[in-house]
C-alpha cells in the first residue's frame, strides 16, 4: 500500500524507529508485505498579497491528510470475507462499527503505554499479546519514545483491514482480523513542533463458539513504524 501527503511545507525526515531484534515474538506473525512509500517532501503552497500574516502562536497546526492506495484485489477479498462474516457467522457485524471500535482500542493502548500504567493493559489484550508487548517495550522503547506514542482517536487517520481468518478447531469457531493503523500528529520535541507518523499492526480475535462471550480482543499488537518528521 502507498501513502501520500498533500499541500504542506517541505520537511526533513528523521527516523526514530525502535531497535529490532531477530528473535522472539516476531515469529508469531508477520505483517503484510506491502510497503509504505512516502514523498520526501511536501508541495509548497504560494499566495500573493501586500502583507504576510504571521501565524499566531496559539493557532492549532494543520495535520496533513494521509491517503491509502490499496491493492484492488486485496480490497475485494476483504469485502468478501466481511460479507461472509456478517451473513454466515455474525448477523450483527458491521464493518464501520468494527473499524470505529478498533481505533478506540488502539488509541487506548497507546495512551496506556505513554502513561506508564501498564497494568491497565489487562483486559485490552490477550495474556500472550500483553506479555509480548511488555517485553518489546522493555527492550526497545525508552521513556521519551513512549511519551510520544499516545494517540487520540482523531490522530488515527486510516484503519485498514489486511486479512480475515475463519478458524474451526473441533466444535469451536474463531475469527481473526488483521488491521493496520496509520496515524499522524503534531507533538513538541525539545520545544520544537514535530510531525510524528505511527504505523501499528494489530490482530483482533473473537471466539464464535455458541455461549461464548461476544467480544473482540487483541491477540497481537506491534508498532511497526515510528518516525519523526521535523520542520
Amino acid at each position: 500500500m502507498d501513502l501520500c501527503f498533500y499541500n504542506q511545507p517541505l520537511v526533513e525526515f528523521r527516523h526514530l524507529e525502535p531497535r529490532r531484534n531477530d528473535c522472539g515474538d516476531d515469529k508469531y506473525i508477520q505483517p503484510g508485505k506491502g510497503s509504505l512509500s512516502f514523498l520526501k517532501g511536501f508541495q509548497r503552497s504560494f499566495g500573493f498579497g501586500r502583507k504576510i500574516e504571521k501565524p499566531k502562536k496559539n493557532r492549532k497546526r494543520r495535520v496533513p491528510r494521509l491517503i491509502l492506495l490499496q491493492n484492488p484485489f486485496t480490497w475485494l477479498m476483504i469485502k468478501i470475507d466481511f460479507s461472509v462474516l456478517r451473513n454466515i457467522w455474525d448477523p450483527t457485524f458491521h464493518e464501520r462499527e468494527f473499524k470505529f471500535g478498533t481505533k478506540q482500542a488502539i488509541s487506548r493502548i497507546t495512551q496506556v503505554i505513554s502513561s506508564g500504567q501498564l497494568k491497565d493493559l489487562n483486559g485490552l489484550l490477550t495474556k500472550p499479546a500483553r506479555l509480548s508487548l511488555m517485553r518489546e517495550l522493555d527492550r526497545n522503547w525508552g521513556e521519551k519514545q513512549r511519551s510520544l506514542l499516545a494517540l487520540n482517536h482523531d490522530d488515527i487517520q486510516i484503519s485498514s483491514p489486511r486479512k480475515v481468518y475463519f478458524i474451526r478447531i473441533g466444535d469451536k469457531k474463531f475469527c481473526d482480523v488483521d488491521m493496520a493503523f496509520l496515524a499522524l500528529k503534531w507533538a513538541p520535541i525539545n520545544s520544537i513542533e514535530a510531525l510524528i507518523f505511527t504505523e501499528i499492526f494489530a490482530r483482533f480475535h473473537r471466539e464464535y463458539t455458541p455461549h461464548c462471550i461476544p467480544e473482540w480482543t487483541i491477540a497481537y499488537f506491534k508498532v511497526t513504524r515510528f518516525e519523526v518528521l521535523r520542520r
